[in-house]
Formats: structure tokens, sequence, C-alpha cells
């Protein structure tokens, strides 16, 4: 909470302090005690620190989110190299055979469906068969 924040509360709390010299509901003075108004004041202290905690573990869990979904679409490096290296070894026609494929399954670990998403994503980010129509492939999406 901002200092500008407290000193409202505070302000606002200041009809619990027997200084306004009404409840705000005109029934009189409401006079408390010393032992009241300390209690109210704790309680006060205990409600602000609950509020931070509960904004501190929100935060806390977006930001993990956030870093969680920023590590899901990477392949560990040894797993990215591997198939980069096939890729580069038959980057005239880069769609291996099954045979391929479950060489790579075994080699890295990964599940068959995601050995073929690395391959079709790879295709479509990164091979040109042909270089003259791959050039004016990029001029027409840039129109």
């Amino acid at each position: 909470m901002s200092d500008d924040e407290d000193n409202q509360v505070d302000s606002e709390s200041n009809m619990f302090d027997g200084n306004e010299g009404s409840d705000g509901m005109g029934f009189g003075p409401l006079m408390l005690t010393e032992g009241e108004r300390s209690l109210v004041g704790r309680v006060r202290q205990e409600l602000k620190h609950e509020l931070k905690q509960g904004y501190r573990e929100k935060l806390v869990d977006i930001r993990e989110e956030i870093m969680r979904k920023r590590r899901a679409g990477k392949l560990p490096g040894d797993t990215a190299s591997t198939l980069k290296a096939w890729w580069q070894a038959h980057s005239k026609w880069p769609y291996p055979t099954e045979d391929d494929k479950a060489r790579l399954v075994q080699e890295t670990g990964l599940q068959l469906k995601q050995i073929n998403n690395w391959f079709i994503n790879q295709r479509k980010r990164n091979w040109h068969s042909n270089p003259a129509s791959s050039s004016s492939d990029k001029s027409k999406r840039k129109r």
C-alpha cells in the first residue's frame, strides 16, 4: 500500500478514535478505550499485511507462469543440435524416413509427434527448395 493510501486509511479510521466527535451515523460520540484503539490498530495492520501478502503471492504465480511459458517452446540444446545436424546433412531433401525418425526418437528422447512437428516447423521457417521462388514468395508477403 502506498503512503497516500495509508494516510487515507488512517484518516478514515479516525472515526474510531473518538477525536471526530461523532460515529458518522448521528448517534453521538464513539468513544473507544485505549485497549480498543490498540486492537483496531492491530487488526488494521493485520488486514494490510494479508492484502499485501495476497498480492505478492499472485505476482509470484504470474511470474512463474510467464517463465514456464517461455521455457515451454524450447528443446534442450543437445536435442536441438541432433535435429539440426540431421537437417544440415539432408538439406536438399529434409524429409526423414520412418527409420530416420525412429533413430531420432531414440537419440533425442522426444516423441515421434515432436520430431514430426520440429521438421514441419523447420521446413516452414528455414527451407527453400527453389531460391527463385522463395524470394518471390517473400515479396508477395510484404505487400
